[in-house]
């Protein structure tokens, strides 16, 4: 390393360059030794540099005239930690108070272990936000994005979404109930009806808005706390006075306590005269008890509901609320009948339930990957991303079709082993090597997320390679998507 002395005054000065002893750093000159620089001239300094590890060093040049004392540091940085992450991350589009995720790659591309911790800000979220990670090796994280309102967000992370309105909406905006009489009851139905490609999971609020919801709470620790907690929990103290110590610490530790509790309420829909209930209900109209058995059905469909409860006894005048279960075995429409058998009754009460099943949808963002013209014996990494487009996350696993089962040489690691009999025998494979490395080779893809994908291709054959990248879902089948591989 040369460092060099400028004199840019107008006069000549000497300078005396010395450096302490360092089995690391050495002047190529003699230390303590002088150096005329005339004006506006400037002299080398050389430095020979020695490291004995794969660390950090530092060490001190002084640079001593008539009139000043100039040290220089001197640092030398070792190997570092460098974790390849993208620049950005786009959400696009995504649904009000539905939380959308994307997995990523990170890949320690440094020459040394890191440690390190994620952070991010609401409506963002970042798992494992801490972790450890060796010097070539990858993690999976997963960045989550939920939005609570419409609009756009960004973060100096650089994640980014834009948050939505889906088509959900009811059949009607407004419900009249026909008269009735006191103590008697009125019933109308309406639905929920999800337009969109999205599992749409809802509640009955008492409140338009999150930000009533929260003026409520606020008001509701403004007006009930003080109250409660002065006059109701401390009457035995004041009375017995054997209370001891801070008083004002216990009370705003029982105003946190309660206004948890009321940060914890959902708010939900509650009237004394108006109910809203979604499940089915058996209802009894009749003036005496009525036993009910749910009649099973031998159909194909009918075999994949199942009712909770099968039977039971309804009070003149009650109702039961039945839960239904469905596991789907076949894809497509259906309308299905059940009847539910009532003692005393010739007819049965019988209800009909309609829907349609769908096949997963997954898709690869390419048609094909090509890893081109590759040499023997490196590995080679090309990147494809898969795409869950159904409404349910989705277990996959990959594999590749007929890779071997030896791993395969990689030419690198061969050098190191000068020792090894291959050098002067060749490489001989007892079964067919496994070339190709898939990461992740298995993980689950959230409704409408994606996952990418590594492939790499270390060649042990000449040949022109046409595999397939298979796709299986669990508790669906194997070989449900497929990508091309072609490599040569």
């Amino acid at each position: 390393m040369v460092l060099s002395l400028m004199n840019k005054d107008k006069f000549l000065h000497v300078v005396k360059v010395s450096m302490e002893s360092s089995p690391y750093f050495q002047l190529v000159s003699s230390s303590d030794a002088y150096r005329a620089v005339p004006p506006g001239a400037s002299a080398p300094v050389r430095i020979r540099f020695t490291p004995s590890k794969n660390k950090d060093y530092c060490h001190e040049l002084v640079c001593l005239t008539a009139r000043e004392r100039i040290v220089v540091p001197i640092r030398a940085i070792g190997a570092r930690a460098v974790l390849d992450f993208p620049a950005q991350l786009d959400f696009s589009k995504c649904p009000v108070k539905v939380s959308t995720q994307q997995t990523l790659l990170v890949r320690n591309v440094g020459a040394r272990a890191a440690r390190y911790q994620l952070s991010t800000q609401s409506p963002f979220s970042v798992v494992p936000a801490t972790g450890a990670l060796g010097a070539g090796d990858t993690v999976q994280v997963t960045v989550a994005f939920h939005p609570l309102a419409s609009g756009e967000e960004r973060i100096h992370t650089k994640l980014q979404g834009e948050a939505v309105d889906v088509n959900v909406g009811l059949s009607t905006n407004s419900v009249e109930l026909d008269k009735t009489f006191t103590t008697m009851s009125s019933h109308r139905t309406l639905f929920i009806e999800n337009r969109s490609n999205i599992t749409a999971h809802f509640q009955w609020k008492a409140f338009a808005t999150e930000e009533e919801e929260n003026e409520e709470k606020r008001r509701q620790c403004l007006l009930r706390l003080p109250k409660e907690v002065s006059q109701e929990n401390f009457p035995e103290e004041k009375e017995t006075e054997k209370v001891k110590g801070d008083h004002s610490a216990l009370l705003s530790s029982m105003v946190q306590e309660k206004m948890s509790k009321v940060q914890e309420d959902p708010m939900l829909f509650s009237d004394d005269i108006f109910f809203i209930e979604p499940m089915v209900k058996l209802m009894n109209q009749g003036a005496i008890d009525a036993p009910f058995t749910c009649l099973p059905s031998a159909t194909n469909v009918g075999l994949c509901f199942k009712f909770a409860p099968e039977e039971g006894i309804i009070a003149a005048g009650g109702s039961q609320s039945v839960q239904i279960s469905f596991s789907a075995t076949m894809l497509g429409s259906f309308e299905e009948q059940f009847q539910f058998s009532v003692a005393g009754s010739p007819v049965p009460a019988i209800l009909t339930i309609k829907g349609s099943v769908s096949a997963p949808s997954l898709q690869f963002d390419l048609a094909e990957l090509d890893f081109g013209d590759i040499s023997f014996g490196f590995p080679y990494t090309q990147r494809c991303r898969l795409t869950n487009s159904s409404a349910v996350p989705l277990t996959f696993q990959l594999c590749m079709s007929d890779d071997g089962t030896q791993p395969a040489v990689d030419s690198v690691d061969q050098i190191r082993r000068d020792t090894d009999p291959a050098w002067s025998k060749g490489i001989h494979f007892y079964v067919e090597p496994r070339e190709f490395t898939i990461n992740p080779s298995q993980g689950t893809i959230l409704p409408q997320g994606h996952q990418d994908i590594e492939v790499t291709l270390c060649s042990n054959t000449v040949m022109e390679f046409y595999r397939r990248l298979l796709v299986d879902l669990e508790g669906i089948g194997k070989g449900v998507a497929a990508l091309i591989i072609t490599a040569r």
